[in-house]
């Protein structure tokens, strides 16, 4: 989770045939591809004149309403409605909703900030005392969330472990549960999983105090004391905190300064089947963070660096096709309140953190599945972030890529052309049995149904919106800077 200080955290995964709309493409002195209208053949675009646009719609069509207009993050509001000529939606479903899920008291935070094992890396035994094994570090304490966001830093001791090829794993001191053996496994995760994984797919660790070794922490006070499973008080399971990257200093006091993963202990111990092997998986997330601020610092969007972490888990062979509640959940929210998210947020969206996770987490796969793994490297390494380091790697502009994105959503497993598929990850149904849940998709419920008189929404820039038409008539919007698509998605 990405977060700009200490003190800040967020609550916390039978294609048909159409005709292909054949447009002409201009390249631009800069070498970025421009297309004002690169759309599938079973879209088309709203033309709006003076603001307004309206044209004939049929039941199942889906509207999206997308503004990219913006390189801020701005809101654009707009009013729409259908007149349609008398009917009901049948088909109803259910919304899950967020505090249903009993997650809300969940803490996961970036810059605070889960594989089967084996024993190839080499570890030391508990006999074999080193001159540095205890030391004394900086944590987060998080037994009293009510102080919220006024988190205490403490220091508390630790032992070493175990140490691997690229990490030392070092445990409380009062643990009573964390092994040597543990710690061994801790550190094999990291070194055959996480470490090759995410330096194939996002770069290199940063070099900190002389040395780009990883320390991964288990202090007891970061999950309130509780050994044996996660704080039902609220927790996270992991945490990067970029301030470990500098010196300490009067500014800076509590920087352990050193690469620093920290690890939920409770989450290690626990026996709750819904976060299973869930830490294996944050030693990819929390590491896809820190390489990320080597080469981003803080100037990333928010949605994209998490969409980078959570694409390295499932990499790493967990998250939403490995049946992880979390991810589902924020892909569901997601799909529940689009237009509340948007790629240029450098914060959580204040109604729908998880679903900042669920938009990033689509998007970067997006740009996997489409481009692959090495195009993707290149834009994970480029200087620039977010949306302007796709552009300028991949070559098509900014704009467009959104809008293929948009479309992607719908159109993923109708559509024949690959530019709006996903592969890697199912938008809609239950990845083949492999998700926790099975995912609705988006304009799938019934608050999500064009209404029948003119009704104010909003949408920012770079965000969008979905609404599904229940009945034929005609759909009539209204608002500055915004465009829309009517998609075809019952075209069969």
């Amino acid at each position: 989770m990405k977060k700009k200080s200490l003190q800040t955290f967020a609550g916390l995964y039978v294609v048909i045939v159409v005709f292909t709309l054949v447009l002409s493409c201009n390249k631009s002195d800069d070498g970025i591809e421009e297309n004002e209208q690169d759309l599938a053949g079973s879209v088309c675009n709203l033309q709006f004149i003076n603001g307004k646009a309206s044209r004939d719609v049929t039941e199942g069509d889906i509207i999206a309403v997308y503004s990219t207009a913006s390189d801020t993050t701005r809101t654009f509001g707009y009013t729409i409605w259908n007149n349609r000529e008398g009917s009901s939606l049948t088909n109803k479903k259910m919304s899950v909703n967020p505090g249903d899920l009993r997650v809300s008291n969940v803490i996961e935070n970036r810059l605070l900030k889960e594989v089967k094992f084996s024993s190839n890396s080499e570890f030391l035994n508990e006999k074999d005392v080193l001159a540095d094994s205890t030391v004394i570090f900086w944590t987060w304490d998080l037994s009293d969330l009510s102080v919220f966001p006024d988190i205490p830093s403490v220091q508390f001791t630790a032992i070493l472990k175990a140490s691997g090829q690229y990490c030392d794993v070092y445990v409380d001191e009062n643990s009573t549960l964390i092994t040597s053996k543990i710690a061994e496994e801790i550190a094999s995760q990291f070194d055959q999983v996480g470490y090759p994984v995410v330096t194939r797919q996002f770069g290199d660790p940063p070099t900190v105090n002389g040395s780009s070794r990883l320390t991964i922490l288990l202090p007891l006070a970061f999950n309130g004391g509780i050994e044996q499973e996660p704080n039902p008080n609220g927790f996270s399971f992991g945490a990067f905190n970029d301030k470990d990257q500098f010196p300490p200093s009067e500014g800076n006091p509590y920087s352990n300064y050193r690469n620093v993963l920290y690890l939920n202990i409770g989450a290690v111990n626990t026996c709750n089947p819904d976060y299973g092997n869930r830490w294996c998986s944050i030693l990819s997330h929390e590491f896809q963070h820190m390489i990320n601020f080597s080469y981003h610092g803080i100037s990333e969007a928010v949605a994209i660096d998490e969409g980078k972490a959570l694409l390295s888990e499932i990499l790493s062979g967990y998250g939403l096709t490995g049946g992880d509640m979390m991810m589902w959940v924020n892909v569901d929210l997601y799909q529940q309140h689009p237009e509340s998210v948007s790629l240029l947020q450098d914060e959580y969206a204040p109604n729908n953190p998880m679903g900042t996770y669920g938009m990033g987490l689509l998007w970067v796969c997006y740009l996997y599945d489409r481009f692959g793994e090495d195009m993707l490297y290149q834009v994970a390494t480029c200087p620039l972030p977010g949306l302007e380091g796709a552009e300028a790697v991949i070559g098509v502009s900014k704009e467009q890529l959104f809008t293929d994105w948009v479309q992607a959503n719908i159109l993923s497993g109708i559509e024949s052309d690959p530019v709006y598929n996903y592969f890697t990850i199912d938008v809609e149904g239950d990845g083949d049995g492999q998700y926790y849940q099975s995912l609705e998709g988006f304009a799938a419920r019934s608050d999500q149904i064009i209404p029948e008189t003119e009704t104010q929404r909003y949408v920012h820039s770079y965000g969008v919106e979905y609404l599904a038409v229940d009945a034929p008539g005609v759909v009539n919007i209204s608002g500055e800077n915004i465009n829309a698509l009517i998609i075809k998605k019952d075209n069969k």
